[in-house]
């Protein structure tokens, strides 16, 4: 796993990791300001529906420490490097996402109440398989990607649509390593593993629609819908299966 001198010559990997470094930021970035342009019942509405994007900030950080050795002991250097800066970037959105609840006055769901979180996050790690868990977390930066978007929208001129806008800089930036390293590893896969990523967007999917349900009296409160939610995600989600080469347009 570990190399003395590796041999560093992926240059696109390493450009991606010198440009996470440069684009480190922390709670001093944000005006944590103009909390009471919200109403109560949106604040609450709020706390509800970051919970699970709270939860995938934490076994994000937990996965990041389970795969780099995968990758590290499948004698790639370069994305591991940026994996070391990506777990920054999680614990980064996990600790915004924290002190966010203290300003608006709210708490998260009671993980009880969201048992779907822990199985879409153990099923990212159930095959053990870097390539798996790296298109597993493709799609939790669109899922991300979409909360963060739909808060930005709903909540521009507040603090919520100003740490939106700014997490969404990061997962753009997880997303282009996504696009590398898979890009790098597919050809290298014969149809059936190839086939494995589709039973595990299929699975996530599955488990989000019955997420949606449980946080619909919540989406409600902020003129929004599991149905368009998902739909949103499905058709981002496609554009990079397509691009990815998992399926065909015509197969979509």
């Amino acid at each position: 796993m570990i190399h003395v001198d590796p041999s560093m010559t992926d240059e696109e990997f390493l450009r991606l990791f010198e440009k996470g470094i440069h684009a480190q930021w922390g709670t001093d970035a944000i005006d944590w300001g103009l909390v009471e342009t919200i109403p109560d019942a949106k604040k609450e509405a709020l706390g509800h529906l970051i919970t699970p994007v709270y939860l995938g900030e934490q076994t994000a950080m937990l996965g990041v420490s389970s795969v780099l050795p995968m990758i590290l002991t499948g004698g790639h250097p370069e994305p591991a490097l940026y994996l070391a800066s990506m777990g920054l970037d999680e614990a980064r959105h996990f600790r915004n996402l924290n002190h966010l609840y203290r300003v608006l006055g709210v708490e998260p769901l009671a993980s009880r109440r969201l048992p779907e979180m822990w199985r879409y996050h153990a099923r990212l790690l159930q095959k053990h398989d870097p390539v798996q868990w790296v298109f597993g977390i493709l799609i939790s930066d669109l899922f991300a990607k979409t909360f963060y978007g739909g808060f930005a929208d709903r909540f521009p001129d507040s603090v919520v649509g100003r740490l939106s806008r700014r997490t969404l800089q990061d997962e753009a930036r997880h997303q282009a390593f996504s696009d590398r390293y898979l890009n790098r590893m597919l050809p290298t896969m014969d149809p059936d593993a190839k086939h494995e990523l589709l039973v595990l967007r299929d699975d996530l999917f599955r488990i989000m629609e019955r997420l949606g349900e449980r946080l619909r009296g919540s989406m409600e409160v902020l003129d929004w819908s599991p149905e368009e939610f998902l739909t949103e995600l499905w058709d981002d989600t496609e554009k990079w299966v397509r691009r990815l080469g998992l399926v065909s347009a015509t197969e979509v």
